[in-house]
């Protein structure tokens, strides 16, 4: 992928239409994955996801001039955890869209890091998690996909690299790291590994609620091409 040519939509689609189904698509991706490892599990969100995700879109949009705080007041109000990062993204390409400024993965992020500042609610992990998706499971995710993995695949890696350098759980950062050195799902048995590792996590209690959102947003971002690099 070229990383110095901006998005652009293919075809008749609008841009809105094009990064609301890439939202949905990140998060299907997941719903996938979610049976087989206990770490993704997460309440049901898939009810009303199209038109919450085209209101937060909307809302960039109608207030592209404004600032972040003014942005963030009228976004919807069912901003729940699970889709927050994902609802601030869309807000975020409203806003680049309306001001003719290219779709790169690095202003979505700068764009949704600047909303999170103006919201008074955001926990320290919400507020960090773009730098984390930017500078671990994004590089990851990316690399395998330009390398032909399907996106399971790339989700899962991505998954590892997560654990093993954010997990709360020294132990869990141990495990992982260790799997990662053996290839991670790309090695021998790799995926049957992973899945023995979010069994022992279960058994010893070890979860993590935010690490769901985290890859939705990696899996989003992806589709779009790097750009120059914006400070958070």
């Amino acid at each position: 992928m070229n990383e110095t040519i901006a998005f652009r939509p293919e075809g008749r689609a609008s841009t809105k239409d094009v990064v609301v189904n890439y939202t949905l698509a990140s998060l299907d991706e997941l719903e996938q994955l979610h049976p087989a490892l206990n770490l993704l599990a997460h309440p049901s969100i898939v009810r009303g996801s199209h038109d919450f995700f085209v209101r937060c879109y909307d809302a960039g949009v109608q207030h592209a001039q404004a600032g972040a705080a003014e942005t963030v007041a009228v976004l919807p109000d069912s901003l729940s955890q699970e889709r927050q990062r994902s609802g601030l993204l869309c807000a975020a390409a409203g806003r680049l869209d309306a001001l003719r400024q290219p779709l790169t993965h690095n202003r979505l992020c700068d764009l949704a890091s600047q909303f999170c500042a103006g919201m008074a609610d955001v926990d320290s992990e919400t507020r960090s998690g773009f730098y984390t998706v930017r500078s671990i499971s994004l590089p990851v995710y990316r690399r395998l996909l330009r390398d032909q993995h399907s996106h399971s695949v790339c989700l899962q890696q991505a998954l590892l690299h997560l654990l093993a350098w954010k997990s709360d759980s020294p132990w869990a950062r141990q495990q992982a790291q260790r799997l990662l050195w053996q290839g991670g799902v790309l090695g021998d048995k790799g995926e049957f590994a992973l899945m023995t590792l979010d069994d022992e996590l279960r058994e010893r209690q070890i979860g993590w609620p935010g690490l769901w959102s985290l890859l939705a947003v990696t899996g989003f971002l992806a589709q779009f091409p790097a750009g120059p690099i914006f400070a958070d």
